[in-house]
This record gives C-alpha cells, sequence and structure tokens, in this order.
C-alpha cells in the first residue's frame, strides 16, 4: 500500500478561459468609471467634457462592454449547475446550500461595494433550480424572452400610452444631495462610514434589478448556460465547431445591422426631448445589441482558445477562472485601494480613459497571482472556503495533501 498525489478533478480547460476572459470585461466595466457602483453626481464629469480620450474610453466601454460581460459571466454560471448536476454528489439541497453560502458572501461583499453579484446570483440560481428538468424548447423560449428583456419593454411600452409624471424639481435636488452625499462619504470618509452607507443600497440595488430588466437578464442567460451545458456544446466543442462558426457569422452581422439601424435613427429622431416611442424603441434595440454581441464574445474566444496560436492567452485566462470567486472579488479591493478615500483616493481625480489602460497592469498582477497560487494549492482561497463550508468539512488545500490510498 502507498500514497500517491492526485491531481483535483478534471475540469474543462476552455470553460476556465472563458470565465476568464468574462473577468477581464468585468474589470474593464468596473475600472473605468472607477469603481464607483454608486450615482456620479453630475458636476464630477464636466471637467473631461471636452477632453477626446473621455469621450474614446466612454464610446468604447458603452459600445463593447458595458451589459456584455455581466450576461457572459451569467452564462458560464449556468453552464456550470449543468456541469455540476452531471456529478454523481450532486443534490437539490446541496446546491441550494452552496448558492446561500454565495449570498453571505455577496451579502459581505456589497457593504464594502454597491456593484456587488453575488447576491444577485443567490435569487436567480434558486429560481433557476426550477428548470432543472424543463425541456429543451422550454429553455430557449425562456431564455430569449428574458434576455430581450421582455418584461421591462412590456412595461415600458404601457407607459408610451400611460406615461408616468417626470420627477419635480424639488425630487432632483433631493436625488442629486443624495448622490453628492455618497460621492463625499467615498472620498472622504473612514471605512465604518463606507459600510454603514452601504447598507440601504443593498435594497436599492435590487430596485435597480427590478427596475432596469437585469434580474430577469441575468435568469435568461442561466437558462441559456444550462441549456449550453446540457447539450454538451463546451464540453464537446469540436463536434458543434459548425455550430460556433454559423452563430458566429450570425451574431457579427447582425450586431452591424444593429449599428446601422440604431445610428441613423438616434441622429434624425434623439436630438432635442426624445420620444417615448423612441426611448422605447432605442432601449429595445440595445438589449438586441448586448445579447448579439455577448453571443459574439461567447462563440468567437471559443473557437480562439482553442486554435495552437491562442494557447498561451488560454493558460493565462484559464488560471483566472479557475480562481473566478477569489478573482472578482480581488478586482473590488484592488478597486477600493486604488480609488476610494481609504485608499489612494483617485476616483473622479483620474481620467477615465488612463483608467481603462489600468485594466492591463491590473489583470497582469492578477494572473501572476493565480499562477503562484495554484502551482501550490489546489483551490483560489474564497473557493476553498465556499467548498469547505458547501461541505461542512475543511477541504484539502495544500497541494501535498491530495493524496490517495492505493
Amino acid at each position: 500500500m502507498k500514497t500517491t498525489a492526485i491531481a483535483p478533478k478534471e475540469r474543462i480547460l476552455l470553460i476556465d478561459g472563458l470565465r476568464g476572459f468574462a473577468l477581464l470585461g468585468i474589470l474593464i466595466a468596473h475600472i473605468t468609471y472607477w469603481f464607483n457602483a454608486g450615482p456620479t453626481p453630475n458636476d464630477i464629469f464636466q471637467k473631461y467634457t471636452n477632453d477626446i480620450g473621455f469621450q474614446i474610453a466612454g464610446a468604447f466601454e458603452g459600445i463593447f462592454v458595458s451589459g456584455k460581460f455581466y450576461t457572459f459571466f451569467s452564462f458560464l454560471f449556468g453552464l456550470s449547475f449543468a456541469l455540476q448536476m452531471e456529478s454523481k454528489s450532486f443534490t437539490i439541497g446541496r446546491f441550494v446550500w452552496r448558492l446561500f453560502i454565495l449570498g453571505l458572501i455577496g451579502l459581505a461583499h456589497s457593504l464594502h461595494w454597491r456593484g456587488d453579484i453575488l447576491s444577485i446570483y443567490f435569487v436567480v440560481g434558486l429560481v433557476m433550480i426550477l428548470f432543472r428538468n424543463a425541456s429543451d424548447k422550454v429553455l430557449i423560449i425562456a431564455s430569449l424572452l428574458l434576455i430581450l428583456n421582455l418584461p421591462i419593454r412590456i412595461r415600458d411600452g404601457y407607459r408610451v400610452f400611460y406615461p408616468t409624471p417626470p420627477p419635480t424639481a424639488q425630487q432632483q435636488k433631493q436625488n442629486e444631495q443624495k448622490n453628492k452625499s455618497y460621492w463625499d462619504t467615498v472620498k472622504k470618509g473612514n471605512y465604518r462610514e463606507l459600510l454603514m452607507a452601504n447598507v440601504p443600497a443593498i435594497v436599492d440595488k435590487f430596485d435597480f434589478q427590478f427596475d432596469s430588466g437585469r434580474i430577469y437578464i441575468t435568469l435568461g442567460y442561466f437558462l441559456l448556460g444550462l441549456l449550453a451545458g446540457r447539450r454538451k456544446w463546451f464540453a464537446k466543442w469540436e463536434e458543434h465547431r459548425l455550430f460556433f462558426k454559423k452563430w458566429l457569422k450570425i451574431s457579427g452581422f447582425a450586431t452591424l445591422g444593429i449599428i446601422a439601424v440604431a445610428v441613423p435613427l438616434g441622429i434624425f429622431f434623439g436630438s432635442g426631448e426624445p420620444k417615448p416611442w423612441f426611448n422605447l424603441l432605442m432601449s429595445a434595440l440595445y438589449d438586441v445589441h448586448c445579447m448579439l454581441l455577448t453571443i459574439f464574445y461567447i462563440v468567437g474566444m471559443t473557437l480562439l482558445l482553442q486554435k495552437k496560436s491562442w494557447q498561451g492567452a488560454l493558460q493565462n485566462f484559464s488560471v483566472i477562472g479557475k480562481m473566478a470567486l477569489t478573482s472578482y472579488l480581488s478586482q473590488t479591493l484592488i478597486g477600493i485601494i486604488l480609488f476610494y478615500g481609504v485608499g489612494f483616493n483617485l476616483m473622479g481625480e483620474v481620467n477615465p480613459w488612463i483608467c481603462l489602460l489600468m485594466t492591463i497592469p491590473v489583470f497582469v498582477v492578477q494572473i501572476i497571482f493565480s499562477r503562484w497560487w495554484l502551482s501550490n494549492y489546489t483551490y483560489g482561497p474564497v473557493e476553498w472556503l465556499w467548498r469547505s463550508l458547501t461541505y461542512l468539512r475543511w477541504q484539502p488545500l495544500k497541494r501535498r495533501d491530495l493524496v490517495a490510498e492505493f
């Protein structure tokens, strides 16, 4: 009888690579505007209004990043759920408990940063469980309707004919004062004041999720990921290569078509006070644009990361993806240190185009750290804690602790 080290459970490297790429997009979305998930006072952007770098950074983030990577990440969460269901140790009770722990981590994260998505995943994940035995047809229809934000489009369509009163001047003033108060807390407050300011924002976050429809869109991508996992689009991706190429063309050309439609509409009808029907139409086009570009990123990166010339990129993205939860939370830690008053207080002081460039060194540091950590440990630190709490026993962490008897 002897003992020998064993490798952790085999993972699909491609999915880890996609997860790492999604986290790069999330980092860009958050760092460009100083990791400020709260409202920004109107006067903050005024000093950058005529700056060409600011305009380019804003256009890049708005067209290619905003609304495209939280969707990418959500798709991968649904895909992971499908893969977990194939495990012999999977039970609904354990998955719910796992979600509950993720929700607690998200709650702690929300106290530090208002843009947390983990607490949203807890709620949406519970709903996703109800679809675990749904037919493929149901998943396709439900995911499409949710991704296109149908509940909000119906509401907005109703408001075209029965508009709600706009906020009064007094309400606008109160909102601006509230925004300024939070901004001052982030810039000048201590750690305790930051935590206390974020407590009521937890409710505000869910209000925003439902009012904007993001929570419905997230569920839609969960279900699409569940479908992808069930059909093994990534586990057996070679068999679906033509499928990926087909959707790369469809999503790419359709995205260009949406832009070709939206730009003239904006030029001819977007000046002055936009009509309610125009806002409804442009919002719907934006949702379609985000869906198409998300699909383009998913299928495009899948094809690229399988090329021999992209194996280095795959390895770098995958080390981030293997530690996705740790990487996501550490991005917030870095953002707070760089931009908040408890750190270097760069929020509002650095032009967003410079912040956009800062994405590169920050992500490189994350890759270096992840490579070092995974060379010594089996799981990321937060992943290890999450896994240990899930099974209610400490899991092996150091690689030399992984032994099996034969």
